[in-house]
């Protein structure tokens, strides 16, 4: 019965992607995590790869519409596979199993992190679409992506729930716009990171479990 349901939370994250370019990663992490009992280190390996499959198959089909933003995109691009590169060759290995500073272990410091992330995102969507001061468009983006790719990398999240609310809040984009230019950023992020585990961390996909799932 609980895995009916992680099928159907699936599902609705696929009509995430679809519909907003974002928010399927929230699904897929803790579905993998607390309902299929996938320790986090695997489920957040699993977790790029369904979000890439996805978020690719956006991607294509937006091209295809001649949908893409790719000049704004690419600020976001660059810092966001630097950094996702970073994230999960240095940093992720880096976190010991047990913090003792914070008293938790890797597992609950990492959902943590995801839980406070998506708060974040969630209030910068009840925020005015458009900002009345001056700013650097380039900078922003640029910072975002560094964001993106540190999050990509410790979590194994494609960042779209980040991605689109700057996307409209800082280049003014509408939610189509934002939608398309974030799925294109997201397969060539979560692509990257899953190139890294197969050549630097050796890491063997399941295919037959990934099927199951």
């Amino acid at each position: 019965m609980l895995d009916l349901l992680g099928y159907f939370l699936f599902i609705i994250a696929g009509l995430f992607f679809g519909l907003f370019g974002s928010g399927g990663s929230i699904i897929i992490l803790p579905v993998l995590i607390y309902i299929f009992k996938i320790p986090i280190y695997e489920a957040t390996t699993y977790s790029l790869l369904l979000v890439f499959l996805v978020s690719i198959s956006g991607t294509l089909k937006h091209i295809a519409d001649y949908n893409l933003h790719i000049k704004k995109t690419i600020y976001f691009a660059a810092p966001a596979l630097l950094f996702t590169s970073i994230s999960r060759v240095f940093l992720f290995p880096a976190i010991p199993d047990y913090i003792d500073i914070l008293h938790m272990s890797k597992h609950t410091f990492l959902m943590v992190l995801f839980g406070v992330v998506i708060l974040a995102s969630s209030l910068s969507l009840m925020k005015k679409n458009t900002l009345n001061i001056n700013y650097n468009l380039k900078f922003v983006l640029v910072f975002i992506g560094i964001l993106i790719g540190l999050l990509s990398g410790l979590l194994g999240i494609g960042g779209g729930f980040i991605i689109v609310p700057s996307l409209i809040i800082f280049a003014r984009m509408d939610m189509k716009e934002a939608a398309s230019s974030t799925l294109l950023l997201i397969s060539l992020n979560t692509f990257l990171a899953i190139i890294l585990e197969i050549t630097i961390f050796h890491f063997q996909f399941d295919f037959i479990l990934f099927l199951y799932y």
